[in-house]
């Protein structure tokens, strides 16, 4: 047997084991690239190290995965190899995904898309949608990463590509979950499952064991045997793996729900054997042990995901401390996941692929416009030489060639409306408000001093409230509309926070027109909290008067909705001299978001009145801001 079929011998041996046996599949890889590297066999070498980099990345070895796909890489330009340049591209973007370096891991995402499609290969434009939507899936952008992966799925349908199939489909099955749709997303992952099985792939069934265990939320015990099948096939194969580590972290949030539940409780100590003592300690060992193998790995966004339930597991154990440290990282490292920088970057490569879309449509457009019009040409040339009696037949094909034309202008204009309409919604996400990071931190502060002083319980409502307030406009913030009661809701927690943080200085209400129904009507996300934040930082808090008041309404008017929050505070600020003459609150970052957001929603909407107007209020005393907002927000 030659050399170079040994090497692709090896390589196929490799391949064939990478799902169910990694250190085995690594040995030949490894003996392959050693033995293409002393023939000089670029191509077998380019193989088994692109091989040899995807194994490392499955068990959990991101730095050498990153160093050698960048090898395959090289070696693949070298070779002026298309496919598995761009293989290169998804999977180096893969590493960087899994290093939490989601700007990188977007670039090159896209950058294998772009190539797949200028090659119209299928299957590796298929691919590149389902990394893509893993992205958007990390950045909880749902109805993106949905619009990519179901892309994906038409294409792996098309080719029968069933391991690839699987893999987009637990995609779509994480879009709908980790939205809050659960039953949406069971269907999903139990054809993903399916294929798994068809195909034999073990690292695929775990993760799915790992997915499914949030769908049964109800029943404890079978979110457990779940749990434990995705850890046996974890710790026989690949025990560092991203999913094996996330597992683990399910271990501790399942039983910390658990302890959280009478019903639970009571069912597992009598099915399981697992008492309420061994469970709280077993699900601190789990926390912490992911937490630390997420950190060691660099994992950014897992460890963002298990602080949250970690803090909440301290103090239930009524160890604030740790409580309020854990709460503390979860924050931090929320700004550096969720950054808008990061959702900015990923948006723009989004939106320079749609507009390269665009463009390749208006060429076509171009061309066919050239072959009407020489078609045209042919036309006359050819009537010209007929029977005087066919000059009726030859204006009627004028007119019908006119009136094609028409109705190409027409749908370009079509088109080219659509697309600015694209643009106005991307403007209005790019300048949504987000809460000011003062407050996270004015809010931190006072629960330690709380802590300091050994003031337990009122620690423990400040940490409950703002983990609530937290989980509210992290989700509400992907949205470009949400349902009044979530915003009502985030809107009074807010209130409240901001009260006790300042030692109940002022007194506050909420008041609602009892013709709205919260749950149908539609609000943009984070519009209404700065005109709150402004009346207590400026007005209410300033002078420590004794009657101090805020009050929040929502009214039904004929156009719409009313959003009015009045306060009795300072005010606007004496008109004597010019350089204050709009006021403190004019001149609100906060104000001018809110004015810029109104302007794009009266783009959006023609018929719409959307309008902001704020005043001194009765006797020069305090102040009113009044939003009003069109018809187009009550949902059907």
């Amino acid at each position: 047997m030659a050399d170079t079929d040994r090497v692709d011998l090896l390589f196929k041996l490799n391949s064939a084991l990478a799902a169910n046996n990694p250190e085995k599949a690594m040995e030949y890889a490894r003996q392959g690239f050693e033995l293409a590297s002393k023939i000089g066999y670029k191509h077998g070498m380019m193989l088994c190290i692109n091989d040899i980099a995807t194994i490392q990345l499955d068990i959990g070895k991101n730095g050498e995965a990153i160093k050698n796909q960048k090898k395959a890489l090289a070696l693949a330009q070298e070779l002026k190899d298309r496919q598995i340049t761009i293989v290169s591209f998804m999977n180096i973007g893969a590493v960087y995904q899994r290093m939490s370096r989601y700007t990188e891991a977007a670039t090159y995402f896209f950058k294998a898309l772009k190539r797949a499609e200028k090659e119209n290969d299928n299957r590796l434009i298929a691919l590149s949608e389902t990394n893509i939507a893993t992205l958007f899936i990390q950045q909880r952008n749902f109805e993106k990463a949905r619009y990519y992966a179901l892309r994906a799925d038409r294409l792996f349908k098309q080719l029968d590509f069933k391991a690839y199939e699987a893999k987009n489909l637990e995609m779509l099955g994480n879009s709908y979950a980790f939205d809050g749709k659960k039953e949406q997303a069971k269907p999903y992952y139990q054809k993903a499952l399916k294929l798994y099985l068809e195909t034999g792939d073990e690292l695929g069934k775990a993760v799915i064991y790992t997915q499914m265990v949030d769908l049964y939320s109800d029943d404890p015990i079978k979110q457990i045997d779940y749990l434990n099948k995705a850890k046996n096939i974890w710790d026989r194969i690949a025990p560092n793996n991203l999913n094996a580590i996330a597992n683990l972290g399910n271990f501790g949030f399942v039983y910390l729900e658990i302890l959280k539940d009478a019903r639970k409780l009571g069912l597992v100590e009598k099915k399981l054997n697992l008492d309420r003592e061994k469970m709280v300690a077993d699900a601190e060992n789990y926390f912490a042990k992911s937490i630390s193998l997420s950190e060691q790995a660099g994992i950014t966004d897992l460890v963002f995901q298990l602080t949250l339930p970690y803090s909440q597991l301290s103090e239930y154990k009524k160890n604030y401390k740790l409580a309020l440290y854990n709460l503390k990282k979860h924050i931090k490292l929320q700004d550096s996941i969720y950054s808008q920088e990061i959702k900015n970057k990923i948006a723009s490569l989004d939106s320079e692929r749609e507009i390269a879309i665009r463009d390749k449509e208006l060429q076509l457009n171009k061309l066919e416009f050239k072959q009407l019009w020489l078609y045209g040409i042919l036309v006359v040339v050819v009537l010209s030489s007929v029977l005087l009696f066919l000059y009726n037949r030859y204006r009627i094909r004028q007119l019908q060639l006119k009136s094609a034309l028409k109705q190409q202008q027409t749908e370009q204009l079509n088109r080219e409306l659509s697309y600015q309409n694209q643009l106005s919604e991307s403007e209005l996400k790019a300048i949504r408000s987000q809460m000011n990071p003062h407050f996270i931190f004015n809010v931190l502060n006072s629960i330690e001093s709380y802590i300091m002083d050994n003031n337990k319980r009122t620690a423990s409502r400040l940490i409950q409230k703002f983990a609530a307030l937290s989980r509210l406009i992290l989700e509400n913030s992907t949205r470009s509309l949400v349902t009044a009661d979530r915003e009502w809701k985030a809107l009074k927690l807010y209130t409240e926070l901001e009260a006790m943080r300042y030692n109940n200085s002022f007194s506050y209400s909420f008041k609602l027109d009892e013709s709205i129904d919260l749950k149908a009507l539609m609000l943009p996300p984070m519009l209404i909290q700065p005109l709150i934040e402004n009346a207590i930082l400026h007005g209410l808090i300033v002078d420590n008067q004794p009657d101090a008041h805020l009050e929040v309404s929502i009214k039904k008017i004929e156009t719409g909705i009313c959003v009015m929050v009045k306060d009795n505070g300072k005010g606007f600020y004496p008109q004597s001299n010019p350089q204050d003459k709009m006021g403190i609150k004019e001149k609100s970052i906060g104000i001018q978001s809110i004015r810029e957001r109104i302007e794009m929603i009266n783009l959006q909407n023609q018929n719409g009145t959307a309008n902001f107007l704020i005043h001194p209020g009765e006797a020069g005393k305090g102040t009113v801001a009044m939003l009003c907002l069109p018809n187009y927000y009550l949902a059907a």
